[in-house]
């Protein structure tokens, strides 16, 4: 079967999805109306809906007519981000402040459209295919909910699939790196305190600022001298908050910030490592402090057979010059991380969206738009896989 030429009857549809989405973007945790576009498509392509214990979020299942067999979960995230989109789009966002800057509007259209291309085939399928369309996933806080409402279970998930849009690939091209291919994310606010005072008598009082801005370089430490220099790590302060006045030295400063590694055992240690230097600072000038530390998301680990089968799948879709080999991982975080835990036999992929001849738009930015030609192709490679894995010839 030619899963390209049996996907592409689906590209005006989706490319209206996408556009719909698009238009009426909603952040994480708020996807109502997205819920329910995904639900009433899933419901228009003859998959059934299961009851998850949350507001937002769809799961639909596929069972194949061909019997028992592995269960596959194909994942697309849904939610916005909280800025202004400044593309000038005819289907740009209508909701001020707000728009789909990341690309989350072609992965769930995307998705959309394999599940309709995957039901019109399921009598050449055995096992299960689920589609789980995610929310939240830029506050890295959607996949945990997903979890705990069993979208890996019952029966238990076998394989579990995502993929990206990327602005670093020419459309028809797909990378994914083996191992380790994202960073885990912790976040950490540090509180500085003293009594405070008057500017000009800085001898009668404590400084946290003071305090707070030799905790900021004291860190870099941590990366240059207490991490082996073949591993990778990131230590980003991101937002300082101290003050109201030029010549009030205050009570407090806060420093928040960010933690990246591509290892469990170098994360582990992180926690430990940032409270010592916040004591040993806090200590050397006389403050109080005290260190919250949230842990996030581990870092994303693809299966290296599930990196063969997505080459495999995208030279027949896709054709043999799809595949573009990627060299390094990415300090970026997802919270596709949380299944790749639970599902050793998991693959986040990155499908290419920028236009030959184009400058890239990368994500986060208020011009970014995800091309609609990328639809198809990531699509097409979406069934493949589960063509592979599931299907018969």
């Amino acid at each position: 079967m030619n899963l390209r030429q049996h996907v592409q009857p689906y590209q005006e549809a989706m490319t209206q999805w996408r556009h719909q989405i698009h238009r009426q973007p909603e952040v994480g945790f708020q996807e109502f109306q997205t819920t329910k576009l995904v639900e009433e498509e899933l419901k228009r392509a003859g998959i059934a809906l299961r009851s998850l214990n949350t507001e937002t979020g769809v799961l639909g299942v596929l069972k194949g007519e061909r019997g028992p067999g592995p269960v596959v979960v194909l994942r697309a995230d849904m939610d916005a981000l909280p800025m202004q989109e400044e593309t000038g789009l005819p289907y740009a966002s209508q909701t001020p402040g707000v728009m789909h800057a990341c690309g989350h509007d072609g992965h769930t259209a995307t998705l959309l459209g394999t599940a309709h291309a995957l039901a019109a085939i399921k009598e050449h399928l055995c096992g299960e295919v689920r589609f789980l369309f995610q929310p939240a996933e830029e506050t890295l806080a959607g996949a945990q909910g997903m979890i705990q409402s069993g979208v890996l279970d019952d029966p238990p998930a076998d394989y579990i699939v995502a993929l990206h849009g990327s602005s670093g690939l020419k459309l028809g091209q797909v990378t994914a790196l083996r191992g380790p291919a994202m960073a885990s994310a912790d976040k950490f606010t540090v509180t500085f305190t003293a009594a405070g005072g008057h500017g000009g008598f800085p001898h009668q009082t404590r400084d946290p600022v003071l305090t707070a801005a030799h905790f900021i370089t004291a860190v870099q430490e941590i990366v240059s001298r207490q991490v082996n220099a073949l591993d990778s790590a990131v230590v980003s302060v991101c937002a300082v908050e101290a003050g109201t006045a030029f010549n009030i030295i205050p009570r407090s400063a806060l420093v928040r910030g960010t933690i990246r590694t591509l290892s469990n055992a170098v994360r582990d240690r992180m926690e430990e490592r940032l409270g010592e230097k916040a004591a040993g600072v806090a200590a050397t000038f006389g403050c109080g402090y005290e260190v919250d530390f949230v842990p996030c998301v581990p870092p994303v680990v693809n299966d290296g057979a599930m990196v063969d089968r997505l080459h495999a799948a995208a030279r027949n879709v896709l054709g043999p010059d799809s595949i573009v080999e990627s060299t390094h991982p990415l300090m970026g975080s997802e919270d596709f991380a949380l299944y790749s835990e639970k599902v050793p036999k998991s693959l986040f992929f990155q499908i290419g969206i920028l236009e030959p001849g184009t400058e890239p738009i990368h994500g986060h930015n208020s011009r970014f738009d995800y091309h609609d030609e990328a639809l198809v192709p990531g699509a097409a490679v979406f069934c493949q896989l589960v063509w592979d894995l599931l299907g018969s010839a």
